[in-house]
Parts: structure tokens; C-alpha cells; sequence
């Protein structure tokens, strides 16, 4: 990647607010994987994934990031920095090595189209074959990368990155701090449709909303958010919310805060989801639901039906996690179960059918 952390051990220990045993004045240049890192190398265990114990035991890092709580850890590394939560640890890691990262240059590339009724803040950074149309509103520090469309009156907060190939149509809000990756569509029109029940024909129904994403908001690749139906309407994403890759948000939805969203997950038109639900991946929801605050629901649920707050839910349809998990466990004993009720019937002879149904062959 071209860039190296360039510190001791003993200021990565002070940024993570760590505590050092070991070799205080190692220098480190990169961050990887246990098995991965050499001798200058600063890596990290996760306790959520005990299998990586072994690999803590092995590792030739300089330096390793360690659970606090777990003293008794063998670890060879010649510095160990012992912190509470070594993921958290590692995101400051990150960070620093993020922050060297060359930023793009502010102004104007000389192949993007800036509409003179366009408004730009400071220090914002325009890419090449943008396109920005009139009436568009560009914060302070933005980043609008190459190949990137901002639709008339659109407006894009502070702070915010827009990474290539990203769209947002007219009219369509973003908040500060956002970032949008490449391939996301704000603002498509909602899949609406009148079927003539004569003619079988479908007519299309105008959308005319918006989309409004409050600050904050991260959005992965290839996702999409569909804009109100009317000219009233608002597609919302709550301050917070991260959305992975692949997303598709239906017309009139409503997301709430610090909402974690998968990858591949569907949300139908006209949903409201509450504040800092979980959605795993390729969850889908029907339209017109309400999902109360803190739901968390499994990869590939199908939920048609309200959720409450704080409920767990999984499979399809959804039911409580627990009961979900029962029946996925007695779905795989159902053919053990029907050769055993076979064989009962045979022992206790006609007597034991129902005369009502047809004998089994």
C-alpha cells in the first residue's frame, strides 16, 4: 500500500491506552494477521475467535495486541500491549495508518461539470467527468470522486465522500460526515406500478419524493434507496446507520438510528424500521411493517409481519430465535421420525389409521 505506521511500540501503546510489557522502543511498520506478521509487524488477538489463541502462541509479530483480561495468554511477540478491547485497539491502528493515506486534491478537476448555479463550499475536492447540476449544494470539505452525479438541488453535507460512480439524483439530501461507495444510487424512482386489470398492461407511477440521510450515515457498494412516491414523500436514514453492500431500500421507507444493515438485504416500500436494529444479510421485509427499536434479526429471515422492540428473530417466516432454532432442529430428525411412526402403524395394524385418509403405499 505505500504507507507504514512508523512507530514504536510504545506509542501505539499510548495512542490504544495500552499497557506495555516488552521491547518499549520497537519499531513497527505494518499491521497484519497472527500468521501473517513478521518481526516489525504489529498484530492482535480477537477473543471472539478462540481459534486464534494457537495462532497468538506461533506468531513471529514484533508486536501483538492482547485482551487485558487474559493475562495467561502465551504470546512470543518482544512487545505486547495489553488493552481492553483489542478490536477497538486495532481501529485506532487503523486510523492512524488511514490518516497518511494521500487525500484527493481540493478543486475543481478540469473534466468535471460544475453548473454555474451550483454551490460549492470550501475545500472541496471535485474528481474528473462529475457532473454537478444546478442548484446543487456541495458542503464544506467534501470529497466527490471521479464519475460521480449530482443531481439539480441536490445537496451533499460537510465532510462527506463520495466515492466513483456514485449518483444522487435531484432534489436528494445528504448529511455531514456521510460516505457513499462506489456504485450507490440515492433516489431512483420507487418501483411502482398500476396493473390494468383488463389488459394486464403496467403503468408506471410517477415518484416524485426524495431521499433524506441525516449525518454520519455509511452506505456500501452497489446499494440503493428508492425516493418518496409523493412530492411529500421521504425516503429517511437515520443519523448513524452503516448499510453494507447491496443493499436495496424500498420508496417511502424509514430507517432510524445507528440501524446496522448487512449486505444484500430488501426493505419493501413504505417500512418503518426503528433505532439500532440489526439486520443480517440477505434479510428480507415485506412492505408496509413497522420493526420496533434494538430488533436484531438473522441472515436470510423473511419477516412479514411487525416486529416488536427488542425481539430476536430468525428463519422464514421470522419466529423468536429460540423457538426458530427448535424447529430447525426438528426439521432434521423429521425423516427418522416419519420411518419410526411407520413402523408403529405396521406393529399396531389397521386399527392405528385414520380410515379417513388414504393408506400410505
Amino acid at each position: 500500500m505505500g504507507i507504514n505506521l512508523k512507530q514504536t511500540a510504545a506509542e501505539i501503546a499510548e495512542l490504544v491506552g495500552g499497557e506495555l510489557q516488552g521491547e518499549a522502543g520497537l519499531m513497527i511498520s505494518e499491521i497484519k494477521g497472527l500468521l501473517e506478521a513478521g518481526p516489525k509487524d504489529i498484530s492482535y488477538l480477537d477473543m471472539a475467535h478462540a481459534k486464534y489463541l494457537a495462532a497468538a502462541a506461533e506468531t513471529k509479530a514484533g508486536c501483538v495486541l492482547l485482551p487485558a483480561a487474559n493475562l495467561q495468554i502465551t504470546c512470543p511477540a518482544k512487545a505486547r500491549i495489553y488493552v481492553p478491547d483489542t478490536q477497538y485497539a486495532v481501529t485506532l491502528v487503523l486510523d492512524l495508518l488511514a490518516s497518511q493515506k494521500p487525500k484527493p486534491p481540493v478543486g475543481i478537476h478540469p473534466r468535471a461539470q460544475v453548473h454555474p448555479e451550483a454551490h460549492l463550499g470550501n475545500d472541496v475536492s471535485v474528481g474528473p467527468f462529475t457532473v454537478i447540476e444546478r442548484g446543487a449544494s456541495i458542503g464544506d470539505g467534501a470529497t466527490i470522486d471521479a464519475q460521480c452525479y449530482i443531481g439539480e438541488n441536490a445537496r451533499i453535507g460537510s465532510a462527506s465522500r463520495l466515492y466513483p460512480h456514485v449518483t444522487v439524483r435531484e432534489d436528494c439530501i445528504l448529511g455531514d460526515r456521510c460516505i457513499l461507495h462506489a456504485g450507490v444510487v440515492i433516489g431512483a424512482d420507487g418501483y411502482g406500478f398500476y396493473t390494468d386489470r383488463k389488459t394486464g398492461r403496467h403503468r408506471k407511477i410517477q415518484q416524485l419524493g426524495n431521499v433524506m440521510i441525516q449525518d454520519d450515515v455509511e452506505i456500501g457498494a452497489n446499494s440503493t434507496l428508492d425516493r418518496g412516491k409523493l412530492p411529500s414523500d421521504s425516503t429517511k436514514i437515520g443519523a448513524g446507520t452503516k448499510i453494507d453492500n447491496l443493499v436495496q431500500i424500498g420508496h417511502n421507507c424509514k430507517i432510524g438510528r445507528g440501524c446496522l444493515i448487512v449486505a444484500q438485504v430488501g426493505i419493501a416500500g413504505s417500512t418503518t424500521v426503528g433505532d439500532f436494529v440489526v439486520l443480517g444479510g440477505q434479510v428480507g421485509i415485506a412492505g408496509h411493517l413497522r420493526i420496533g427499536d434494538r430488533v436484531q434479526i438473522g441472515a436470510q429471515s423473511g419477516i412479514m409481519t411487525d416486529a416488536t422492540p427488542g425481539q430476536i428473530l430468525f428463519g422464514t417466516p421470522a419466529r423468536p430465535h429460540r423457538e426458530a432454532f427448535k424447529l430447525q432442529a426438528l426439521y432434521a430428525k423429521l425423516p427418522e421420525m416419519r420411518a419410526t411412526v411407520r413402523e408403529l402403524r405396521r406393529e399396531l395394524g389397521p386399527s392405528s389409521r385414520d380410515l379417513s385418509q388414504k393408506p400410505e403405499a
